[in-house]
């Protein structure tokens, strides 16, 4: 994952934040955690957060709740839902409503780490490629990601 690639945990349980933590802990980058939506929303506002990691269910909100908040920042991060309920009905609404992925609990330390740095270059690639119009011409412009 790159170095600006900071991550959010969020999730009412300490036991599920702490085994994301100590999965992700040899990743570079930022681990922030969150345990209520409102917490939550307090970090994405003032931090640049590449990926956020949510259970399905939070208090004061949930994912969908969430997904709909970042939306109006300037650059969004990808949001994984886990859940232990996870099934192919939760994963097709997280995907169909542009989610990144549904992380299943317990958690698996191999799949957490693949999805988790995906999310990272992909957040990373957006960050750092714009793509813009220009009299019917595409036109690629690099952009600093802080």
């Amino acid at each position: 994952m790159e170095p600006h690639a900071a991550i959010l945990l969020i999730g009412p349980l300490d036991s599920h934040r702490g085994a994301l933590r100590d999965i992700l802990a040899a990743s570079p980058g930022d681990i922030h955690e969150a345990a209520t939506y409102g917490e939550a929303v307090a970090i994405l506002n003032y931090r640049r957060i590449a990926v956020a990691i949510c259970d399905a269910e939070i208090e004061g909100g949930n994912w969908q709740a969430l997904w709909s908040h970042v939306q109006s920042q300037p650059h969004p991060p990808n949001l994984i839902v886990s859940s232990r309920l996870a099934d192919e009905r939760l994963w097709a609404e997280v995907l169909n409503l542009g989610g990144y992925d549904v992380l299943a609990q317990p958690f698996d330390p191999g799949e957490v780490l693949r999805v988790a740095q995906m999310a990272c270059l992909d957040w990373r690639r957006r960050c750092l490629t714009r793509i813009t119009e220009t009299r019917g011409a595409f036109h690629v412009n690099t952009v600093a990601a802080s």
